[in-house]
């Protein structure tokens, strides 16, 4: 798990407003570029071309882009930590799949336990409403 501190910067992590050209594109790819990571688990090129593209073309929605230098710059160093860093990439596909889907599992059954407690109230309070309605005809 993330140390308490990531929670509190999450905020600045996901309002990119403000930023420079460079950290702009950084943020946005290198986050799209965690996601995107496995799709392409085994093949470093392919992640590497995949990233390459989408900071390229990110760099291209500014009015004034980045030199391509900087961009390719950017590029690599999201796909070098990602290499060399990455707890995702080093454990590989089947560790990810295992891991999505414990959280996943566990995401489901804790929205279950709070749905079931809201629809047991609602069907408890329709009861109760149609007690007091039959017993008012009656």
């Amino acid at each position: 798990m993330p140390p308490a501190r990531w929670r509190e910067t999450k905020r600045f992590r996901t309002n990119i407003t403000g930023l420079g050209r460079n950290c702009s594109i950084f943020e946005t790819a290198r986050t799209w570029a965690y996601r995107e990571v496995r799709h392409h688990f085994g093949s470093p090129g392919t992640l590497h071309t995949a990233i390459h593209a989408e900071v390229h073309t990110r760099n291209a929605e500014f009015a004034e882009p980045l030199p391509t230098v900087e961009a390719r710059a950017i590029a690599n160093s999201i796909h070098r930590w990602i290499t060399t860093k990455s707890r995702m990439w080093k454990d590989g596909a089947a560790v990810y799949e295992a891991t999505f889907v414990a959280i996943q599992s566990a995401r489901g059954k804790k929205g279950g336990k709070a749905s079931g407690t809201v629809r047991t109230a609602r069907r408890d309070e329709r009861t109760a409403a149609m007690l007091k309605y039959m017993s008012g005809t009656s």
